[in-house]
């Protein structure tokens, strides 16, 4: 139905414009936490708000369905952001995010061979390359690209984690309620922070959390970045397949560019313009060519 189409596009873009303003929040988080406290706290909040939103229990049916939930855990809220903020330590920020634009088309080749009805399309090659070029625009204007090996395969490997995860969410187990599913995705994801808390004895900074800019981004982050992005990305899966909606991720440097123009007083620069051009272009070209896959 082009209605239920059309919720799904809706839902991938604003998960994307949350998930954009999120590294605003994640860079002031990180001159008062470590990284792995700000995925704690944030998705304790986030459980917290699903809880509120679906506080229903309900008996799993089988012992494979709840290792399902706990994969989603361990691949999209555990393992995805623990690559990231470890490639954060080795590398640029800018090589992170370029890479993380390896995602759409690692999603479509995944897709290709573990889902029905994803069949890849040489387009979607072509879209990459054309955003990845509008991607490097945006992140490279201004900064010098330097490889590190360490810190960049990790952030690769986050992507791959990340395409992984956003393809096992279309082969989630049904006749459970979606935000059944993101919670207990979300409760596996925080009790492997608390086995990686307990076991790398890495520090805690409770009193940071009296500051206002702490507790007011954690807050963001937990309520709309973890909490509501996630549904939204699942619902959009759901309606629009896991290829069309990683396509979305292709705008995250653009629109982070612009909330860093909008809230830090960042400079807009025609480099960033350019990019944002062909970011769109590869973006249209992958979108389409997938919607008609």
């Amino acid at each position: 139905m082009p209605s239920r189409r059309l919720a799904g596009h809706l839902a991938t873009f604003v998960t994307v414009s949350i998930w954009s303003g999120a590294f605003v929040g994640n860079k002031a988080l990180l001159s008062h936490l470590t990284p792995i406290e700000i995925m704690f706290y944030r998705f304790v909040l986030a459980w917290g708000l699903l809880l509120v939103l679906f506080p229903r229990w309900r008996t799993v049916r089988s012992v494979r369905d709840e290792g399902y939930f706990f994969l989603l855990g361990f691949l999209g809220i555990f393992l995805y952001f623990l690559l990231e903020n470890f490639a954060l330590r080795f590398t640029q920020a800018s090589n992170v995010g370029l890479y993380m634009g390896a995602i759409p088309i690692l999603t479509a080749l995944l897709a290709h061979f573990l889902l029905r009805g994803e069949r890849f399309r040489p387009t979607l090659l072509l879209g990459f390359l054309v955003a990845l070029a509008g991607m490097g625009l945006i992140l490279f204007s201004e900064r010098h690209f330097a490889l590190r090996l360490r810190g960049d395969l990790l952030a690769l490997g986050g992507a791959a984690v990340f395409a992984l995860y956003s393809v096992a969410l279309k082969k989630t187990p049904t006749d459970y309620h979606f935000l059944l599913v993101t919670r207990k995705s979300f409760f596996y994801g925080i009790v492997l922070m608390l086995l990686y808390l307990a076991f790398s004895h890495e520090p805690l900074h409770l009193p940071a959390l009296k500051l206002p800019v702490v507790w007011l981004n954690l807050l963001f982050l937990g309520v709309f970045s973890s909490g509501l992005a996630f549904i939204l990305w699942q619902q959009g899966i759901e309606r629009i397949g896991p290829v069309a909606a990683g396509n979305y991720i292709y705008l995250v440097p653009l629109l982070t560019a612009l909330i860093g123009v909008a809230a830090l007083d960042e400079r807009l620069t025609p480099a960033m313009i350019a990019g944002g051009i062909l970011i769109f272009l590869g973006l249209f070209v992958a979108q389409h060519r997938s919607q008609e896959a």
